[in-house]
């Protein structure tokens, strides 16, 4: 079988088949919210040519397929990005390499999370990766997708000023055509959030939220961060590194791989949670270009000096580490995870629909409803995001709170609190109010952690 048959296969085996299973994140309710507000041009100050491009698939009655076809498109979205990582290393260093960038990419962890997730970063990845693909023979093409990379994703904006370092250095000749096609969309898109609220929008409220924190709050936390991506994503780090270092002739690619990694110092999910978040999705998809190359070349060097390397090829000894890495994260997540994930791709949407069947059956349209965003996608308006804020989420006082059962405790018996309705479905944890300020009254925030030992 060709590798690219391999990695298609692959692909379909531990991303497209798994979507259908995997429990729904808090994030991606909001995007898909998002996605179904666009139907009716309602948007929000934040690119949106996903939502746009996606809103269609939420003109369904059915919840389920509300989520499943969004997910679905994601997903063939991450193949492209998958092919295109293979396609793009085989064109530099050959066909062993595209392989084996694209292969460790597809077992990352993000990749493995989130790539059939409703999510924004595949899509934004998609166009940058078309972008390198494209220049040398359709540098206009290029341009256009560069300039759609952050009309899909916000992040991407940064890459934009040496994208046109990178073209001027390549193509002076059709620089100008360059520079106009490629800063129409990104001109077009900034009209487009400012005309909303430039202020409401991530390019606002990332520098915002980083600056509350203070320098040395935002340093220790990077610190760790990136201390946990090296750990995270071993293979990729020292392949891309080592292929940096010996590869000459494809270093002017560095100006759109180096600003997407840098930009994760500014981008809040990152400073808070680490590598593990989806922001991580798009830089480590283009360090990959890199790492097969990197990986093989220290295979190379040393074998002749460590006789237990030559037992199997530099492919097989990549196969085994990826093996054994998604063992042991899998086996991290289930032990360490303070929302009961099922594991790196997280598997119970089998919950969520309960938590849908017990609103449709238990809720009115006129209560108020804050935590988890499941009531947005049912279609109730009054509701609010709380996310892990639990405790102010308590003093909005509503009628319902939605959220994880870790996330939570009881100033009495929940058993004998008459004033509350309390229903569980796996992880969650759905509390209804039988009276005015029941929910204020009875229930305090937990000591939240992002990762801790279950009991």
């Amino acid at each position: 079988m060709e590798n690219k048959n391999k990695l298609i296969l692959l692909w379909f085996i531990i991303i497209f088949v798994p979507l259908f299973t995997l429990r729904l994140f808090q994030d991606e309710m909001l995007y898909l919210n998002i996605s179904r507000k666009a139907l009716h041009l309602e948007f929000l100050p934040r690119s949106s040519l996903v939502f746009i491009l996606t809103s269609p698939l939420m003109a369904f009655g059915s919840v389920d397929l509300r989520v499943f076809l969004p997910r679905a498109a994601t997903a063939f979205v991450t193949l492209m990005d998958i092919i295109l990582i293979y396609s793009i290393a085989k064109r530099y260093y050959g066909e062993k390499t595209g392989f084996l960038s694209s292969l460790m990419f597809l077992f990352s962890f993000v990749a493995l999370r989130y790539g059939a997730r409703y999510t924004l970063e595949p899509w934004g990845t998609l166009f940058v990766l078309v972008t390198i693909y494209y220049f040398g023979e359709k540098p206009l093409t290029a341009a256009l997708s560069i300039g759609l990379a952050f009309c899909a994703r916000e992040t991407w904006l940064t890459t934009y000023p040496f994208f046109l370092i990178y073209a001027w250095r390549k193509n002076r000749k059709e620089f100008p055509k360059i520079l106009g096609v490629s800063a129409l969309p990104i001109a077009l898109n900034l009209l487009f959030m400012a005309s909303i609220s430039l202020y409401g929008s991530p390019l606002s409220y990332n520098a915002r939220d980083a600056l509350k924190w203070g320098i040395n709050n935002v340093v220790l936390r990077l610190a760790r961060g990136w201390l946990e991506f090296v750990f995270a994503y071993l293979l990729i780090v020292i392949g891309f590194l080592y292929g940096v270092k010996k590869d000459k002739f494809h270093r002017d690619i560095l100006l759109l791989v180096l600003p997407s990694i840098i930009t994760l110092n500014g981008v809040n999910g990152f400073i808070l949670n680490g590598p593990f978040e989806r922001y991580t999705f798009g830089p480590l998809a283009l360090m990959s270009i890199f790492s097969g190359y990197g990986i093989i070349q220290l295979y190379n060097n040393l074998k002749s000096k460590t006789k237990l390397l030559n037992i199997l090829a530099v492919e097989k000894w990549v196969t085994l580490f990826l093996i054994a890495q998604f063992i042991f994260f899998n086996i991290a997540v289930l032990e360490l995870s303070d929302i009961g994930a099922k594991g790196i791709q997280d598997y119970g949407y089998w919950y969520d629909r309960e938590v849908f069947e017990i609103l449709e059956e238990k809720a009115d349209l006129e209560e108020f409803f804050v935590g988890t965003p499941h009531p947005a996608l049912l279609g109730f308006e009054n509701w609010k995001w709380a996310d892990r804020n639990i405790q102010k989420a308590v003093e909005l006082d509503p009628d319902w709170l939605i959220t994880f059962e870790s996330w939570v405790n009881f100033r009495e018996n929940p058993q004998e609190i008459e004033e509350l309705e309390i229903y569980s479905a796996g992880p969650y944890l759905l509390i209804h109010a039988k009276e005015e300020g029941a929910i204020k009254k009875y229930v305090v925030s937990s000591d939240l952690k992002l990762w801790k030992f279950r009991k």
